[in-house]
């Protein structure tokens, strides 16, 4: 029985790794970032990505561990030095699995040093079992909580006056580009008279997360692990085909869910998102890959990063969209890049995600979005 033990305790794990969400996707706990904040005092933003970091490592140390556990072997001979160099291929694959697709350098990094620092620890703590066994219950209770996603209730509670507001006014809200300035306006400009001001971060993230469910869409509202009012939804949805980029209404949607993700989340995932998202498209059926939806998505991911940084960049952002927002700012005109791309397409006449003309074009559209004042 004993024998056994190590390999059941790893299956478990797998089967938890692979189904459950790749842990913590789109941000850590409000607990966890408290925590970090309490015991570093660096500010909101700084104790999301740490916290968000330490809890995604948590899961990898842990699989590492467990298959030194599962390989039974007792001392550092070639046994245990095949486990360490089968961890982070066995995490690797595990992320993959949950992913659905290919994970990320950064994903792939974590993961990996996450698992070799597992197996290793254990097999230095195997000598101290009480050790090992602290290191177990907290290393799994740290995951346990970790994958939990979604905002706190004072988030939640900004956001949704923010929403109402906003909604409130949407007969008024004109059409086109002029909308989606207007929106931002009103969205800002009502979080910041509405919520702590001495909390700027705050304030934005309420407006972002509200103009996400909004003009973007209202499932990014199940991400964060909250309800929505059902009888709003017929007044956002007709909003979202009035408010327009370029005169594009599918812009403001990529451009605000990619928002809200990197606000409940980390830059690099809501980016996999959009990407993904994108390379579905050029599957067969879909809509094809768009260079264009891709610019939308990684402005969003912008908006959010120069809106939440800190909160000098906060109280800048609010000051800037309260001057009057120009769309130009915040989204450049990519109406000329690549759209409607079959998968062969883009790999025959781009060379696929890693060709030289798929760089280019992608080298472009970062000039462009780096010459919006508003994503800076």
């Amino acid at each position: 029985m004993r024998a056994l033990a190590g390999p059941v305790l790893l299956g478990a794990w797998l089967l938890v790794m692979c189904f459950v969400p790749d842990p913590r996707p789109l941000g850590a706990p409000e607990w966890s970032v408290a925590a970090v904040r309490a015991c570093s005092g660096i500010g909101e933003p700084a104790a999301r990505v740490v916290a968000t970091l330490t809890l995604r490592a948590t899961g990898f140390a842990l699989l590492g561990a467990l298959l030194m556990v599962a390989s039974g072997a007792k001392s550092w001979n070639r046994r245990s030095i095949a486990v360490v160099a089968f961890a982070p291929v066995l995490a690797i694959a595990v992320l993959w699995v949950d992913l659905g697709h290919f994970p990320i350098a950064l994903q792939i990094e974590i993961a990996t040093i996450s698992a070799l620092t597992g197996a290793i620890a254990w097999r230095a703590l195997q000598r101290s079992p009480l050790t090992a066994i602290g290191l177990f219950v907290g290393l799994g209770g740290f995951f346990a909580w970790g994958t939990a996603t979604g905002i706190s209730d004072e988030s939640h509670a900004a956001a949704r006056a923010v929403g109402r507001h906003v909604l409130a006014s949407h007969g008024n809200l004109p059409d086109g580009d002029a909308g989606f300035a207007r929106a931002l306006e009103l969205a800002f400009d009502f979080a910041q008279a509405n919520t702590d001001g001495a909390d700027a971060v705050l304030a934005n993230r309420a407006a972002i997360l509200a103009l996400a469910v909004i003009l973007g869409e209202e499932r990014v509202a199940a991400v964060a692990s909250r309800d929505i009012d059902p009888s709003v939804l017929p007044e956002a949805r007709a909003l979202r085909q009035r408010v327009a980029l370029y005169g594009r209404t599918d812009w403001p949607q990529h451009f605000w869910v990619s928002a809200g993700l990197t606000a409940l989340a980390d830059a690099d995932r809501s980016i996999a998102v959009g990407l993904t998202k994108e390379l579905m498209d050029a599957t067969p059926g879909g809509s094809g890959f768009s260079f264009a939806d891709l610019a939308a998505d990684a402005a969003g991911n912008l908006f959010t990063l120069a809106a939440t940084r800190d909160a000098d960049s906060a109280r800048a952002m609010q000051a800037r969209v309260h001057a009057g927002v120009r769309v130009a700012d915040f989204f450049p005109d990519v109406r000329d890049l690549p759209e409607g791309l079959s998968r062969e397409e883009l790999e025959q006449r781009y060379g696929g995600l890693g060709g030289a003309e798929m760089q280019r074009i992608v080298a472009e559209m970062r000039s462009r979005l780096a010459q919006c004042a508003g994503l800076q």
